[in-house]
C-alpha cells in the first residue's frame, strides 16, 4: 500500500509525502503493474526536486519499463531540460530505445525540443 502512495506522490509532485516514505524505508525502485518507477513518473511529468531526492536515495537511474522507456526517454519526450541534464550528469544511458526503437533523441526532435535533442546529442546519443 505505502508503495502505490509513494509512486502516486512521484507522479504527482507531492515531494512532502515521497520524503516521508523514502525516510520510513520505501523501495525507492517500487514499480507499478506497468514496471514504472517512480523516477520513471517523476521524470515523465517534470517534478524535478522528486527526481533529485530519488537519485540520492539511490533510485536506478536506467529502469526500463514494460515498454522499455526510462526516466531520461520521458524527459525528453516532454522537454524536460533541467531533468534530462540532471539524469545525463548522472549517467543515464542515452542510447535506450523504446519497444518501438524509439530512442530519448528521437522523441526530443520529433517534438520539437531542440535544446533537449542538442543536450542529448552532446552526450554521446544517436
Amino acid at each position: 500500500m505505502s508503495e502505490e502512495i509513494f509512486l502516486d506522490a512521484a507522479e504527482n509532485g507531492d515531494l512532502e509525502t515521497v520524503n516521508e516514505l523514502l525516510n520510513n524505508g520505501v523501495n525507492v525502485d517500487a514499480k507499478d503493474v506497468h514496471d514504472r518507477t517512480a523516477l520513471l513518473k517523476a521524470s515523465k511529468h517534470g517534478h524535478i526536486d522528486i527526481v533529485k531526492a530519488l537519485i540520492s536515495n539511490g533510485a536506478e537511474i536506467d529502469h526500463r519499463d514494460n515498454r522499455g522507456t526510462t526516466a531520461l526517454y520521458w524527459a525528453s519526450t516532454n522537454g524536460f531540460q533541467k531533468i534530462v541534464e540532471l539524469l545525463i550528469e548522472h549517467k543515464s544511458d542515452v542510447d535506450v530505445h523504446d519497444d518501438r526503437g524509439w530512442s530519448a533523441l528521437d522523441q526530443a526532435v520529433a517534438q520539437n525540443h531542440e535544446s533537449v535533442a542538442s543536450m542529448l546529442s552532446a552526450a554521446g546519443a544517436h
